[in-house]
């Protein structure tokens, strides 16, 4: 991904998830709860945004557990540790990296999960290789990605999207494919005890005002940064049009949302140690390389 899909969601860090309309948060609750953590898990967060996630694996690994939160947006970082922080959850830290290739040793964690990131990764089956990779033997994989928009408000997005001139936020929801898709990958690449399921997500808007901030602040940025500055409030009464037919008897809007989530497993070649070493980073190699541009949720 380019160095612009990373200055998006650095510019929206301070904002992220802030809306008072609840996603993020939901979803990542729903796949920490599928992903069966146990105390003393060292868990990797890849793409872990302002720390919905992490901070929901933090109360679920004491004691003795320990919590990565790997993101290439420094602002997103900060969130993550402010978050942690706040709620004394010393044993959650974070790490500026890829979340396509993560900067450790192989056979680093016990538990590797990523919500709402796949998607915005170039190479869907390496990153999920790599995610492998940082498995120890019989190590859980988990991750969640969006497999249906709400229709009703489809021809709200494609309204402001006509203004961008480009392809718009919901094609970046529909990369990844329906679930028997991603289950044919995550076995491809070598993952075992493969299940997904799907659940719809509620969210839940007080206006058209709060859900267009909330917007610029969230994924659909991606897009909507390339309308020409003359040209955004057109497109904000553009939508606004539509989405009073859609309305809730007490004025608020919600947007129903299918959100799949997938577990599987490293296979276990031999028993997991009842030890848990500090995670290593990578060795730094021989000589200089260009980083591989990706982008973290």
């Amino acid at each position: 991904m380019s160095t612009a899909m990373i200055d998006t969601f650095e510019a929206a860090a301070s904002r992220y998830d802030r809306s008072g309309a609840q996603f993020a948060g939901p979803v990542a609750e729903q796949l920490v709860a599928l992903a069966g953590l146990r105390p003393g898990d060292r868990v990797l967060d890849v793409g872990c945004g302002a720390g919905a996630v992490a901070t929901r694996c933090a109360r679920a690994v004491v004691p003795g557990g320990q919590v990565t939160g790997l993101d290439l947006s420094e602002g997103m970082l900060r969130r993550t540790a402010a978050e942690a922080a706040a709620l004394g959850f010393g044993h959650v830290n974070t790490r500026r990296g890829d979340a396509a290739r993560p900067p450790f040793a192989p056979a680093s964690f016990d538990v590797v999960l990523a919500s709402l990131v796949l998607y915005l990764l170039p190479d869907t089956r390496a990153a999920l290789r790599n995610w492998r990779d940082q498995l120890r033997p019989g190590g859980r994989l988990g991750f969640s990605w969006g497999i249906r928009p709400d229709p009703r408000w489809s021809p709200v997005f494609a309204a402001v999207d006509a203004f961008a001139r480009r392809a718009g936020f919901e094609s970046y929801v529909r990369r990844l494919g329906p679930p028997a898709a991603m289950s044919a990958d995550l076995a491809a690449v070598g993952y075992t005890g493969i299940e997904v399921v799907t659940r719809t997500v509620d969210v839940r808007y007080t206006g058209p005002r709060q859900w267009w901030l909330a917007s610029w602040a969230e994924a659909p940025r991606l897009a909507w940064q390339h309308i020409p500055a003359a040209d955004r409030d057109a497109a904000r009464r553009a939508a606004f049009a539509l989405l009073d037919e859609l309305r809730e008897p007490d004025g608020t809007l919600v947007r129903h949302v299918q959100v799949a989530f997938a577990t599987a497993q490293r296979p276990s070649a031999q028993r997991p140690s009842a030890q848990h070493p500090a995670p290593q980073e990578r060795p730094a190699p021989q000589k200089a390389v260009a980083p591989q541009e990706a982008v973290s949720r």
